[in-house]
């Protein structure tokens, strides 16, 4: 029993590695924007797109492939997935052009796209029969965590070879990561019978959408402009900004984990969770929006935006699941593809308020779709309920 469970504890980390890795990706150019744009001589909006390319294929990548973990082996999807980020992240070191740096962006957004669904059927099939909340929640830390060490290193990296050896130096812990991945135990393929059409015709993974849109999606926009904010709000060095910047996504690391913990042990339900997720984000953007704001204020509503972030996390996604059992990796797409709109149009949004009218107005933005988020709530349903639902519908299948 204990090599077996040393073993699944292995797996489980270096799935977390890969989801650092990715998660490196989402926030490498963050705060590097002033430099990628005084070269390129970028406006805020336009230093926005940088992030909507990798997310904008990453979309895509999940729409149109949403159920490759379900149709190929997901150990196989998540190391070409990686593969293909590790090259995107090469390539914009080597981007001549503010066009190139975007077609980067998007070849590792593809990437991401394979590396992130694969992941979570990769655990799902690692814990078999058991409640796999926990490891979830491990592994989607690691997608914030990987943001924030680019937020900590990429400025001193950009500092000692410039924006572009930057990029090209972490590649190569990249490259170590790919490595350590081929040593996970390989879990076996599992055909469904649907597919991310199934996927499109259910409302609850519309809803689980929402939920991510407002997690994931709201974090990384708010993630983005963090730096750039506490740069011209505070007055705070380059350094100083990225380091207290990353707070957001330091709680999201920890956060994924507590929420997947408290639902495997059946302390909350995956709706009060997501619940109180969107009670913290809004009280967190209503500090960071208020006017002449100290630092020690946008701080804790850095904090509490970081967590409600991160907490649904395990319970947005295993909904996803149990709402459309016959493509589960599909719905997870879905609802994936929710977050990656998010941050799609939250972060060229904010960068247009930032531009237009100030950093209050870029909260606001955040603050509504959270609202819409607690709103949706109250007419989805849960993975107990779905659960629950479907068990009775097996034994009233099976008959007296």
């Amino acid at each position: 029993t204990l090599p077996a469970v040393r073993s699944l504890r292995t797996d489980i980390g270096l799935a977390m590695a890969t989801a650092t890795a990715f998660g490196f990706t989402y926030a490498a150019h963050a705060p590097l924007l002033p430099l990628i744009s005084a070269e390129f001589v970028l406006s805020d909006v336009q230093a926005g797109l940088i992030a909507t390319a990798l997310f904008l294929a990453a979309a895509v990548t999940m729409l149109l492939a949403g159920d490759a973990a379900d149709r190929y082996p997901p150990r196989a999807v998540n190391t070409f997935g990686l593969a293909v980020a590790l090259a995107g992240n090469v390539a914009s070191g080597l981007a001549p052009s503010y066009e190139v740096l975007l077609l980067a962006k998007a070849i590792g957004g593809v990437g991401a796209g394979l590396g992130f669904l694969s992941g979570l059927r990769y655990i799902a099939r690692r814990y078999g029969a058991s409640r796999a909340h926990f490891g979830h929640g491990l592994y989607g830390g690691g997608f914030p965590l990987g943001s924030a060490i680019a937020l900590w290193v990429m400025p001193s990296f950009a500092g000692a070879w410039g924006w572009r050896g930057a990029f090209l130096a972490t590649s190569v812990a990249m490259a170590a990561v790919l490595l350590m991945w081929l040593r996970a135990t390989p879990v076996p393929k599992m055909t469904r019978p649907g597919d991310v059409r199934d996927a499109v015709r259910c409302p609850n993974c519309w809803w689980t959408a929402v939920q991510h849109a407002a997690g994931f999606g709201l974090t990384l926009a708010a993630g983005t402009w963090m730096t750039t904010y506490l740069l011209r709000e505070f007055g705070l060095p380059l350094d100083a900004s990225g380091l207290l910047g990353s707070v957001l996504l330091v709680l999201a690391v920890v956060a994924r984990p507590v929420g997947g913990f408290l639902l495997a042990r059946e302390h909350l339900g995956s709706l009060t969770v997501m619940r109180l997720a969107q009670v913290s984000i809004i009280s967190g953007i209503a500090l960071l929006a208020f006017p002449e704001r100290p630092l020690a204020v946008a701080m804790v509503g850095a904090v509490a935006v970081g967590f409600g972030g991160g907490a649904p996390y395990a319970a947005v996604f295993n909904t996803a699941a149990a709402s459309l059992r016959s493509a589960p990796s599909a719905a997870q797409g879905l609802t994936g593809l929710g977050g990656l709109v998010g941050t799609l149009a939250g972060a060229p949004a904010m960068g247009y308020a930032i531009q237009s009218w100030g950093f209050s107005s870029a909260w606001l933005i955040l603050g509504l779709l959270s609202i819409a988020a607690l709103a949706v709530t109250f007419v989805m349903r849960g993975e107990e309920q779905l659960v629950s639902d479907s068990a009775r519908g097996h034994r009233a299948a099976a008959g007296p």
